[in-house]
Protein backbone atom coordinates (compact mmCIF):
# COMPACT_ATOMS: atom_id res chain seq x y z
CA UNK A 1 0.00 0.00 0.00
CA UNK A 2 1.39 3.29 -0.88
CA UNK A 3 2.21 5.43 2.52
CA UNK A 4 0.25 7.53 4.75
CA UNK A 5 -0.32 11.07 2.82
CA UNK A 6 0.30 13.85 5.24
CA UNK A 7 0.05 17.43 3.99
CA UNK A 8 2.80 19.86 5.34
CA UNK A 9 0.13 22.18 5.91
CA UNK A 10 -3.16 21.61 6.24
CA UNK A 11 -5.60 24.28 4.57
CA UNK A 12 -8.22 26.54 6.52
CA UNK A 13 -9.81 28.12 3.70
CA UNK A 14 -11.58 26.75 0.78
CA UNK A 15 -9.14 28.46 -1.43
CA UNK A 16 -6.77 26.41 0.22
CA UNK A 17 -8.31 22.99 -0.81
CA UNK A 18 -9.10 24.39 -3.91
CA UNK A 19 -5.57 24.67 -4.62
CA UNK A 20 -4.53 21.38 -3.18
CA UNK A 21 -7.10 19.96 -5.97
CA UNK A 22 -5.54 22.16 -8.47
CA UNK A 23 -2.09 20.75 -7.93
CA UNK A 24 -3.13 17.08 -7.93
CA UNK A 25 -5.33 17.49 -11.36
CA UNK A 26 -2.31 19.06 -12.24
CA UNK A 27 0.01 15.90 -11.53
CA UNK A 28 -2.74 13.08 -12.66
CA UNK A 29 -2.38 15.38 -16.41
CA UNK A 30 1.56 15.50 -15.81
CA UNK A 31 1.94 11.83 -15.03
CA UNK A 32 -0.11 10.93 -17.66
CA UNK A 33 2.00 12.98 -20.24
CA UNK A 34 5.52 12.32 -19.24
CA UNK A 35 5.56 9.22 -16.61
CA UNK A 36 5.67 10.14 -12.87
CA UNK A 37 9.12 9.00 -13.45
CA UNK A 38 10.19 12.03 -15.75
CA UNK A 39 7.45 14.32 -14.30
CA UNK A 40 9.20 17.54 -12.08
CA UNK A 41 7.41 19.57 -9.28
CA UNK A 42 8.36 22.66 -11.59
CA UNK A 43 6.21 20.90 -14.58
CA UNK A 44 3.26 20.14 -12.44
CA UNK A 45 3.29 23.69 -10.63
CA UNK A 46 3.25 24.84 -13.93
CA UNK A 47 0.32 23.13 -15.32
CA UNK A 48 -1.36 24.25 -11.88
CA UNK A 49 -0.95 27.78 -12.75
CA UNK A 50 0.68 27.85 -9.04
CA UNK A 51 4.50 28.54 -7.98
CA UNK A 52 6.80 25.79 -6.90
CA UNK A 53 7.10 27.42 -3.52
CA UNK A 54 2.90 27.45 -3.30
CA UNK A 55 3.12 23.36 -4.27
CA UNK A 56 5.42 22.64 -1.66
CA UNK A 57 3.56 24.89 1.25
CA UNK A 58 0.98 21.47 0.95
CA UNK A 59 3.55 18.46 -0.37
CA UNK A 60 7.11 17.73 0.28
CA UNK A 61 8.09 16.66 -2.59
CA UNK A 62 6.97 14.52 -5.56
CA UNK A 63 6.41 11.14 -4.18
CA UNK A 64 4.38 13.01 -1.63
CA UNK A 65 1.59 14.09 -4.91
CA UNK A 66 1.58 10.34 -6.25
CA UNK A 67 0.88 9.25 -2.62
CA UNK A 68 -2.13 11.83 -2.64
CA UNK A 69 -3.27 11.09 -6.44
CA UNK A 70 -2.95 7.42 -5.78
CA UNK A 71 -5.56 8.10 -2.69
CA UNK A 72 -7.79 10.46 -4.65
CA UNK A 73 -7.74 7.43 -7.50
CA UNK A 74 -9.14 5.26 -4.66
CA UNK A 75 -11.44 7.31 -3.11
CA UNK A 76 -13.26 7.68 -6.83
CA UNK A 77 -12.89 3.86 -7.50
CA UNK A 78 -14.86 3.26 -4.67
CA UNK A 79 -17.42 5.25 -5.62
CA UNK A 80 -17.67 3.91 -9.31
CA UNK A 81 -17.40 0.44 -7.59
CA UNK A 82 -20.53 1.01 -5.07
CA UNK A 83 -22.80 2.03 -8.48
CA UNK A 84 -21.57 -1.16 -10.34
CA UNK A 85 -20.22 -3.61 -8.10
CA UNK A 86 -23.04 -4.37 -5.66
CA UNK A 87 -25.17 -6.97 -3.70
CA UNK A 88 -28.16 -6.61 -6.06
CA UNK A 89 -25.76 -6.32 -9.76
CA UNK A 90 -24.22 -9.36 -9.11
CA UNK A 91 -27.35 -11.11 -9.56
CA UNK A 92 -27.57 -9.86 -12.92
CA UNK A 93 -26.60 -11.64 -16.35
CA UNK A 94 -23.51 -11.62 -17.23
CA UNK A 95 -23.44 -9.23 -20.17
CA UNK A 96 -25.45 -6.74 -17.87
CA UNK A 97 -22.89 -6.41 -15.43
CA UNK A 98 -20.34 -6.25 -18.63
CA UNK A 99 -22.07 -3.33 -19.98
CA UNK A 100 -21.84 -1.44 -16.53
CA UNK A 101 -18.26 -1.96 -15.23
CA UNK A 102 -16.93 -1.31 -18.73
CA UNK A 103 -18.55 2.07 -18.90
CA UNK A 104 -18.22 2.90 -16.03
CA UNK A 105 -14.72 2.41 -16.12
CA UNK A 106 -14.14 4.01 -19.12
CA UNK A 107 -15.57 7.21 -18.00
CA UNK A 108 -13.36 6.78 -14.96
CA UNK A 109 -10.68 6.39 -16.95
CA UNK A 110 -11.51 9.17 -19.15
CA UNK A 111 -11.85 11.54 -15.87
CA UNK A 112 -8.43 10.12 -14.55
CA UNK A 113 -5.64 10.09 -17.63
CA UNK A 114 -3.04 9.57 -15.16
CA UNK A 115 -4.86 6.74 -13.74
CA UNK A 116 -3.40 3.73 -16.18
CA UNK A 117 0.15 4.98 -16.30
CA UNK A 118 0.40 4.37 -12.02
CA UNK A 119 -2.12 1.31 -12.68
CA UNK A 120 0.02 -0.58 -14.76
CA UNK A 121 2.96 0.44 -12.16
CA UNK A 122 6.78 0.46 -13.62
CA UNK A 123 9.55 -1.79 -12.23
CA UNK A 124 11.98 1.03 -12.25
CA UNK A 125 10.53 3.17 -9.53
CA UNK A 126 9.50 0.94 -6.80
CA UNK A 127 6.92 3.68 -5.29
CA UNK A 128 4.98 3.77 -8.55
CA UNK A 129 5.04 0.22 -8.01
CA UNK A 130 3.67 -0.04 -5.05
CA UNK A 131 0.70 2.84 -5.75
CA UNK A 132 -0.09 0.62 -8.84
CA UNK A 133 -0.14 -2.74 -6.49
CA UNK A 134 -2.50 -1.26 -4.45
CA UNK A 135 -4.80 0.09 -6.75
CA UNK A 136 -5.02 -3.02 -8.63
CA UNK A 137 -5.71 -4.64 -5.62
CA UNK A 138 -8.38 -2.72 -4.50
CA UNK A 139 -10.30 -4.10 -7.84
CA UNK A 140 -8.99 -7.34 -7.51
CA UNK A 141 -11.12 -7.53 -4.46
CA UNK A 142 -13.95 -5.90 -5.23
CA UNK A 143 -14.28 -8.09 -8.30
CA UNK A 144 -13.65 -11.35 -5.33
CA UNK A 145 -16.71 -10.06 -3.50
CA UNK A 146 -18.88 -9.92 -6.42
CA UNK A 147 -18.36 -13.49 -7.03
CA UNK A 148 -18.82 -14.19 -3.68
CA UNK A 149 -22.31 -12.78 -3.57
CA UNK A 150 -22.96 -14.25 -6.89
CA UNK A 151 -21.54 -18.00 -6.42
CA UNK A 152 -21.04 -18.75 -2.32
CA UNK A 153 -20.00 -22.21 -3.32
CA UNK A 154 -17.02 -21.28 -5.25
CA UNK A 155 -13.62 -22.03 -3.80
CA UNK A 156 -11.67 -19.07 -2.52
CA UNK A 157 -8.70 -19.97 -5.43
CA UNK A 158 -10.92 -20.16 -7.60
CA UNK A 159 -12.64 -16.94 -7.47
CA UNK A 160 -9.27 -15.62 -7.10
CA UNK A 161 -7.97 -16.87 -10.34
CA UNK A 162 -11.12 -15.53 -12.02
CA UNK A 163 -11.18 -11.89 -10.17
CA UNK A 164 -7.12 -11.45 -11.31
CA UNK A 165 -7.85 -12.68 -14.95
CA UNK A 166 -11.10 -10.36 -15.62
CA UNK A 167 -9.09 -7.35 -13.71
CA UNK A 168 -5.63 -8.01 -15.98
CA UNK A 169 -7.87 -8.33 -19.28
CA UNK A 170 -9.46 -5.16 -18.67
CA UNK A 171 -6.70 -3.49 -17.42
CA UNK A 172 -4.40 -4.28 -21.15
CA UNK A 173 -7.39 -3.28 -22.77
CA UNK A 174 -9.65 -0.61 -21.63
CA UNK A 175 -6.87 2.13 -22.31
CA UNK A 176 -7.63 1.94 -26.33
CA UNK A 177 -10.87 2.92 -25.44
CA UNK A 178 -9.57 6.72 -24.52
CA UNK A 179 -9.51 6.84 -28.76
CA UNK A 180 -11.07 10.37 -29.61
CA UNK A 181 -12.84 8.16 -32.36
CA UNK A 182 -16.15 7.20 -30.25
CA UNK A 183 -16.65 4.24 -33.11
CA UNK A 184 -13.21 2.84 -31.92
CA UNK A 185 -14.16 3.57 -28.62
CA UNK A 186 -17.07 1.67 -28.86
CA UNK A 187 -15.81 -1.07 -30.67
CA UNK A 188 -13.18 -1.88 -27.89
CA UNK A 189 -15.77 -1.66 -25.28
CA UNK A 190 -17.54 -4.64 -27.04
CA UNK A 191 -15.11 -6.89 -27.71
CA UNK A 192 -13.90 -6.54 -24.49
CA UNK A 193 -17.17 -7.60 -23.24
CA UNK A 194 -17.16 -10.57 -25.79
CA UNK A 195 -13.38 -11.49 -24.51
CA UNK A 196 -14.42 -11.49 -20.81
CA UNK A 197 -17.93 -13.41 -21.64
CA UNK A 198 -16.13 -15.88 -23.89
CA UNK A 199 -14.36 -16.37 -20.87
CA UNK A 200 -16.53 -17.01 -18.46
CA UNK A 201 -18.94 -19.24 -20.52
CA UNK A 202 -17.45 -22.10 -18.90
CA UNK A 203 -18.65 -20.51 -15.41
CA UNK A 204 -21.87 -20.48 -16.25
CA UNK A 205 -23.29 -23.07 -14.31
CA UNK A 206 -21.43 -22.18 -11.19
CA UNK A 207 -21.87 -18.10 -11.38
Amino acid sequence: MPRKTTLRRQPVQERGQHRIESLLDAADAVFAEVGYERATTNAIAARAGASVGSLYQFFDDKRALLDALTQRYHTQLRAVHELVLTPETAQLPLEEIYDRVLRALADFHARNRGFQPLFHGSSTTEELAAAGRALREECINRVEQMLQVRAPGMSPERRRLLAVINVEVIRALLPLSESADEQFREGVLGETKKLLLGYMAKETNRI
